[in-house]
């Protein structure tokens, strides 16, 4: 509030010497001019500052008012405002000397309004600045609680599978379960506390390959489910969890029953952008009503966090499923 009323003040101070400036013209270009000229004396220059003081409240007052009470109050801002300036008026002219009725109206009313209005003016462009920022912060507040919501809905998705996958293998292998309760505690500790808001590429990589991992165990035969690195995947960052969804559709529903055909997952860190390519042999058995909740959630991020800064392509076959992405950094 404090650095508001200072810059109404300087800025009031140069429009009230710009305009006196501008009314005295004619006597300045001819070497008269009375306003410029230096104060005789002591009492002059109080009388000066005096001024610029008084006439300053026309600006001030609405301005206080109006940030008082709009826009929640209008009425009670307007009718202040115009019981104000009679009493500013009154004070301009609390001399007791003879003031002619057209210097009253050119030296009073004009530059009286003139002054209100510039209050005015000053008040709403900071008014429309402020709701502007608000605005902005709304925006940032509700995407990141839509984000928040999003990453929420990661982690019970993904711990659901795996605990499936986890209470199945214990009835055939105990101590393939207890490996598989070991991956999936770093995987959930990457998860909740490693996750910030960008990690290094190679990490979001280490993640996925645990997780390929970990999806191994549901299967009594070797799966075909290689995973391709190329670059340098610890300069680049990335949103973490972010292509995570698309492997785990592809797992959830690839065709894993051959030796060939499964799933196959390439990464490329370029300079500045991340290429991502995943393939799976689709299987022909019904999805479940959730199946498209993690594609989804990915589409939303990546709208929300990578805007015009990525390229998602999905390429839906009778036999193949595949995804190609590009993110780009900077």
């Amino acid at each position: 509030m404090r650095k508001r009323l200072i810059l109404l003040f300087v800025i009031f101070v140069a429009l009230y010497f710009l305009l006196h400036i501008a009314y005295d013209l004619p006597n300045l270009v001819n070497g008269h001019s009375r306003f410029l000229g230096m104060p005789a004396s002591m009492g002059d220059l109080i009388g000066r500052l005096l001024e610029i003081v008084l006439y300053f409240l026309f600006a001030l007052v609405p301005y206080l008012l109006f940030y008082h009470f709009y826009p929640r109050r209008v009425a009670p801002a307007i009718v202040l405002t115009v019981i104000a300036l009679p009493i500013i008026f009154y004070l301009c002219y609390k001399t007791g000397r003879d003031v002619r009725l057209k210097s009253y109206f050119l030296n009073n009313i004009f530059y009286a309004f003139l002054y209100t209005v510039y209050g005015l003016v000053f008040y709403f462009i900071r008014y429309a600045q402020h709701k502007e920022l608000e605005q902005k912060d709304m925006v940032i507040q509700n995407r990141q609680s839509e984000l928040s919501f999003l990453r929420s809905q990661i982690n019970p998705h993904f711990l659901f599978n795996s605990l499936h996958n986890i209470y199945s293998l214990m009835y055939q292998n105990a101590a393939g379960a207890q490996d598989a309760i070991l991956s999936l505690s770093d995987l959930l500790r990457y998860m909740l506390y490693d996750a910030s808001e960008r990690v290094p590429l190679q990490k979001e990589i280490d993640y996925i390959a645990r997780y390929i991992e970990l999806q191994k165990i549901r299967f009594d035969h070797a799966i075909h489910a290689p995973l391709r690195v190329t670059g340098d995947t610890a300069a680049l960052p990335i949103v973490p969890l972010l292509l995570i969804p698309f492997v785990e559709n592809a797992f959830k529903h690839g065709d894993f029953s051959g030796m060939e055909e499964g799933v196959e997952i390439t990464i490329h860190a370029g300079p500045r952008s991340i290429y991502f390519h995943c393939v799976n042999r689709k299987g022909h058995g019904l999805k479940d009503a959730a199946g498209g909740i993690g594609l989804q959630n990915v589409q939303r991020r990546l709208a929300l966090l990578y805007a015009d800064k990525h390229t998602l392509k999905i390429d839906d076959t009778d036999n193949h499923f595949t995804i190609n992405l590009e993110l780009i950094n900077g």
